[in-house]
């Protein structure tokens, strides 16, 4: 028996990594957590009976095969599908990596006494001696975290491969274009991408808690290297952060989507496989160079005003989360007047994917939840306050949807009230000063679109002619706020680059032809482009106004 666990570390199925022992993390006790399995069995009738067999080669290691609980019970019970060659490959296979990480260390304990004997007084050759045995123990640990870790790092693989299968699959049977003909990666939806997320998220996981006792029984090991003889302690020290580190890059996968594995993982296998050498090297007196320098700690990059206004949105957002999801909570005041201040912030924001969750109708929705059960002479205050916001995007945003949280409640006198409001300040607006397309930019055609309904598009388009008309110089803020805005991806990666604005439709409503009479009398060498022709433009007035006559002239400007 002893020789049988002498010469094997852990469970003999390839793919499971189970120690043979495992410690208990309370008592420290080392508990049994393997089983005897017979490849030929004991007695006639069981699995894989060998009636040639005597009882003393049945007995003997080469029939015996050391199995965690689970897979000796499973080659037992299900006999058919473990037949002697497979068990008999896994026996080698076992016996081959125990020899392969026993030999990664070229000293054994005998000549590592034979050569403290000839060098040292009694004393000194018991720590040596000592010694040896615990950097040969510290080697052989590495042998194993390498050899469990580069099995370990194919679940992780398998699953990514899933992942860039899935998205490879979504692309072929959704075939997307651009305006040049070339086809546009599609990402799976969310709940398609969830089961493969999970999954690799398991796997390093997974990994992590297989290589950690593992790291854990190392540290131990080079702990007493350092303890007999205090000169290796930096080499040591740095077997132990290499080690770190090559935890750290078994928990990781680079990209969400994944990407192909990157250089962390290899380099820190070598890494840890460097260190180790280095240090056996140091142990026996050969000239090594010294340890890097430990690595200072990478302090975090300081928090810019943005991403400080940023985060804290995003907490604000979080702090009123509750009252989205369940109809019972109190008006909270307090919260209330945040969100309203809020929405000044974010009303810069355009409408794309990514920002749909922190941005202006995002916030004013989540106000107006907050408010909801607010006592009608409050609620009525509320929504005149709204209606006193500026720029025109805040009052509109709140006054919508107070109307909208007022309706779901059934309080139809309050859902009149902030209706008639919101009409109020839209048709207030004459948009003749430069601030008000300055301060509702990215707003300014769901402002009048929402004027056109309560109106007409006779309506809005006289207004607007009337403004252009008065003051020439407001149609760069005019072109800028018919912008339509659109998030940009990377085409192979489909990692977020920026977002990008174009015209790709007139609505009813806006004064085509006194737009394209003033383009004409501003920019009278200006010709009519596409999206793709337009490009050629440096800035948003010739690439816009372009767009603008390209439309004009009949011709479509779709994505």
């Amino acid at each position: 028996m002893k020789q049988l666990y002498g010469t094997a570390f852990r469970c003999g199925e390839p793919a499971c990594a189970r120690p043979l022992y495992r410690l208990n993390n309370e008592t420290g006790e080392r508990l049994l957590n393997s089983r005897v399995a017979h490849i030929h069995a004991r007695s006639e009738g069981g699995p894989r009976w060998d009636p040639d067999m005597t009882e003393a080669e049945n007995r003997n290691a080469n029939n015996l095969l050391l199995l965690c609980v689970e897979h000796a019970a499973e080659v037992d019970d299900t006999p058919e599908h473990f037949p002697e060659d497979r068990l008999r490959q896994w026996k080698q296979a076992q016996l081959d990596e125990y020899a392969e990480i026993h030999r990664s260390w070229s000293l054994n304990d005998d000549e590592a006494a034979e050569a403290a004997a000839a060098s040292f007084d009694p004393r000194r050759l018991g720590i040596v001696t000592a010694g040896a045995a615990t950097v040969l123990a510290a080697a052989r640990c590495v042998g194993l975290m390498v050899t469990i870790a580069r099995q370990q790092r194919r679940f992780p693989r398998d699953a990514a491969q899933a992942w860039q299968a899935l998205r490879e699959r979504t692309t072929r049977q959704m075939p997307v274009y651009d305006t040049n003909g070339e086809r546009l990666p599609v990402e799976p939806s969310v709940m398609e991408t969830g089961p493969y997320r999970d999954a690799l998220e398991t796997a390093l996981t997974e990994s992590v808690a297989v290589l950690e006792p593992l790291a854990a029984s190392l540290v131990a090991e080079l702990h007493a290297v350092a303890a007999a003889d205090q000169r290796l302690a930096p080499w040591c020290d740095w077997v132990e952060t290499e080690a770190e580190k090559l935890i750290a890059a078994a928990g990781r996968w680079p990209g969400r989507p994944p990407f192909e594995d990157d250089e962390v993982w290899p380099e820190a296998v070598a890494g840890l496989q460097r260190a180790s050498q280095t240090l056996s090297a140091a142990w026996q007196g050969d000239d090594v160079p010294n340890p890097p320098e430990a690595e200072l700690p990478v302090s975090e990059p300081a928090e810019t005003e943005q991403q400080r206004a940023v985060r804290e949105h995003r907490e604000l957002m979080d702090a009123a989360g509750p009252w989205a999801r369940v109809t019972h909570r109190p008006y909270d005041a307090e919260l209330y007047a945040r969100l309203m201040k809020a929405t000044h912030l974010v009303v810069g924001l355009p409408d794309v994917p990514s920002l749909l969750g922190i941005g202006l109708e995002a916030t004013a929705r989540r106000a107006a939840k907050v408010a909801r059960n607010a006592d009608d002479e409050t609620y009525l205050s509320l929504i005149h306050l709204a209606a006193e916001q500026s720029p025109l995007a805040c009052a509109v945003a709140l006054l919508r949807h107070l109307m909208f949280t007022a309706k779901d409640s059934e309080r139809s006198t309050l859902q009149a009230e902030a209706m008639a409001e919101a009409t109020r300040v839209l048709q207030a607006e004459t948009w003749q000063t430069h601030a008000v397309w300055v301060e509702n930019r990215v707003h300014v055609r769901r402002l009048l679109a929402a004027t056109a309904e309560i109106s007409s598009d006779a309506a809005v388009r006289e207004v607007l002619e009337a403004a252009i008309e008065r003051d020439s110089a407001l149609l760069p803020l005019v072109l800028d706020g018919m912008a339509q805005w659109s998030e940009q991806r990377d085409r192979t990666t489909w990692q977020y680059s920026g977002v990008s604005c174009q015209i790709n439709e007139l609505p009813a409503w806006f004064p085509t032809q006194t737009i394209v009479a003033v383009i004409r009398q501003e920019q009278p060498d200006l010709e009519p482009a596409d999206e793709d022709e337009s490009a050629r433009h440096s800035d948003d007035l010739h690439r816009l106004g372009s767009q603008v006559l390209w439309i004009a002239a009949g011709h479509s400007n779709d994505w």
